[in-house]
This record gives C-alpha cells, structure tokens and sequence, in this order.
C-alpha cells in the first residue's frame, strides 16, 4: 500500500511525464494510471527489497531522513492552517447552482463575458451548450441556474467546520454538491457527460475506515523489529505508547483543523478534479505546495522500507518457533540472521498488491489483515495471563487495560 501511494505521488504531482501509459480518452485515464502503478511499483518494491536485503542499518540511516521529512510536512501544515486565519489562500471552485463543476475545460466561473462592450460567451457555455450564441440551446438545469465562485479553502475563522460536521455520504455517481439554493430539474442521463464532480465510488462510513485504518497501524513497527532493539523490553512499550499518542494527537487535530478550514465540496473532491488537480494540503500548507509533495513521498518511501523490514523478521520468528511446519524453511537466512527467505515471500505478497494497484482495492484487504493481527495479539496476550504461564513475565505492568 504504501508503494502504491509512492508511485501515485511521483506520477501525478513530481513528474507526471514519467507516465509510460496514457489514455487517449478520459474514460481510459483510471486504467491506464493503474498500469503504471503496476510498473513503477515493481521496480520501486525491488529497489526496496534489495536495500532490506543488503542490511537494516541502512534502513535506520535512511529513517533519520525520511523522519525529517516528515515533520516538517507536519510543521508546515499546522503554520498553513493558522495562517488561513488571517490570509486564507486564493483557492477558487466553481459551481453552477449547488453543483460542484469540474475545473478543466475552462478558465472563467462565468457564463458570458464582456470584451470590448460585447457580451459574449465562455468556454463554460461550450461545456452545456449547443453553440457559442447567446440564442443556443443549452441544458435545462445550465439555463435555470447561476454560476458562482466559492473559495475552496475559507479560512480557519469561516465556520466551515459546521457544514462539515456530519456525513454526506452517497453511491457512486452521486453529484458532489453544496448546501445552496437551486433550481431542482428532474435527472437526464445527459447529465453524466457534463463537467460535474462526482463520487467515483459509493461512499460509507466502514468502507472509509477500511481504507484509513492502514494509516495508523506504524506504531507495531517497534515490536515487528523486537530482535535489532537493544533493550526490546524497554523500548517497546514506551515507544509503542508515545507512538500512539502523537499520531493520535496529530490525526485527530488535522481532521477537525481541515473540516474547519476546507470547504466541504473540496474535501470530497477526492481528485481535486474542482480545483484543476491541485493538491489541497499542499495548498494549504506554508511555505510551499512542494513540502507536502516531498514530505509525503518519502513518508509512504519509509512506511515501506520499515514494514519490509519488520514483516519478514516477525515471519522468521514464527518459522523458526515451528509452530507451522510448512513455514520452516522461512526461518533460515544469512549468517548475520538477515531473513533472506523470509523477504522474498514478503517481496512476493507485495507484489500481489502492487498488480491490484488501486489504494481503494487494496486498503480495505490490508486493514481485515491489520484487524486479525490485532485481535491474535491481544489474544495471545490474555491467555498467557490467565493461564499464568512459567515464561510469561512482562516487565510493563501496563501491558493490558
């Protein structure tokens, strides 16, 4: 998963002509952006097994800058929310009665423009209409509805955060709209190919958890690792702890800081298709849009090399425990320990996700497996404690609720 995000940051906003495939017609674009997925994370998933495989120090060293990175995408987002408070962004969307349009084929949120005392139209009324003449015939929801500009990022003062405290969740197809007045018209299948935001997939609340829930489970890294810890005992329970806490901390404000300070249309816009592609956050951030591009590069590039790095290790323990027979062979590797087999068959399940190569597909599989994990731990956890086990001695008296 999180090669994939690598690929979809490098591909649509560091250098989107590296694309090998491209889409003649719009519709092809999802296919053909899924194709390069699967090619660039080959490779990328290769160079990342080669670096696990030549050892994890130099993974901890590449840690160090990949952590940098990180916060100071986080410290440029917090300074990019306060300042909205007192310079919000110039971030326009438009939209034509309480529909939200997509921002392509057009430069001006108007119907009709005056250039030398001439009323003339835009390339706006092209997109719903039959002719540039004022007297042509354009679409009945078009005709009966004003075109307004809205800004996309209102500021942290603007009481966006009422708008968006609750749901809007819908099927797939559903027009992304906003809470205004509007002149209703009854559904046309002529509607589908106007320029409207819409959700791409149904939404609702278990399936968006499904797809966030992977997002939060690095703070297993630690304990993944327990054998290359100097003092796993120690190390493990207050570093799972703190990680806890600060991402917890940190995700919890960002999602009310950007309910606050983000119009609700924008949010979901889920491919900024409103605001020309442009990244959001990036938007949002300060100094530049380029923090948050970087920043998140390689944040998904060191989620990778760290869950590389851990998942063969806990499989070679496991081997090696013998509890499942056919998975000895794993428990073997170099003589320093390095889990050689173990990160092939690693490197090979990745791949399976990598083929599948849409984020949406593969978040919601990652987090049934993350959720298993969780409950086996726990598991394991209360039965060594009621069993009262000779070798279940935890030094953390903490370690359960």
């Amino acid at each position: 998963m999180y090669i994939l995000g690598t690929i979809e940051i490098f591909l649509t906003y560091i250098v989107p002509s590296a694309a090998i495939f491209r889409a003649e017609e719009k519709e092809l674009e999802a296919e053909a952006m899924l194709n390069n997925m699967r090619v660039y994370g080959t490779c990328c998933l290769t160079l990342m097994a080669v670096v696990v495989f030549v050892g994890v120090k130099y993974v901890n060293k590449l840690a160090l800058v990949f952590l940098a990175c990180v916060v100071l995408s986080i410290l440029s987002i917090y300074a990019g929310v306060f300042k909205t408070i007192f310079e919000p962004p110039v971030f326009p969307v438009c939209l034509l009665g309480n529909r939200t349009l997509q921002n392509h084929g057009f430069d001006k949120c108007m119907k009709t423009d005056i250039i030398d005392n001439v009323t003339v139209t835009t390339r706006l009324w092209m997109l719903f209409c039959n002719g540039p003449e004022l007297n042509a015939s354009c679409n009945e929801y078009f005709n009966l509805n004003n075109v307004t500009e809205i800004q996309g990022i209102p500021g942290l003062t603007s009481g966006a955060i009422s708008e968006n405290m609750w749901g809007s969740y819908g099927p797939a197809g559903m027009m992304v709209e906003k809470d205004l007045p509007s002149v209703p018209v009854s559904a046309s299948p002529q509607d589908k190919a106007l320029p409207y935001v819409v959700n791409d997939i149904a939404t609702f609340f278990t399936l968006l958890v499904g797809i966030y829930f992977p997002s939060v489970t690095g703070i297993m890294a630690g304990s993944n690792r327990s054998g290359d810890l100097r003092d796993a005992q120690r190390s493990i329970p207050i570093g799972t702890i703190l990680a806890i806490a600060t991402t917890t901390i940190i995700y919890l404000s960002c999602v009310v800081l950007f309910g606050a300070c983000i119009d609700g249309v924008v949010l979901r816009d889920k491919f900024g298709d409103s605001v020309k592609g442009n990244l959001v956050i990036g938007t949002l951030s300060w100094p530049s849009p380029w923090v948050i591009v970087i920043g998140s590069f390689f944040s998904c590039c060191g989620a990778g090399l760290q869950s590389l790095t851990g998942a063969p290790r806990l499989l070679q323990a496991i081997a090696r425990d013998g509890i499942v027979p056919f998975l000895e062979v794993f428990g073997h590797g170099k003589a320093n320990g390095e889990p050689t087999w173990a990160l092939l068959l690693t490197a090979l399940i990745c791949e399976s996700g990598i083929l599948i190569a849409s984020l949406d597909a593969v978040a919601p599989i990652l987090s049934m497996f993350f959720l298993m994990c969780y409950l086996f731990v726990n598991l394991a956890c209360a039965l060594q404690t009621l069993l009262r086990t000779p070798n279940w001695r935890p030094r953390f008296k903490f370690y359960h609720w």
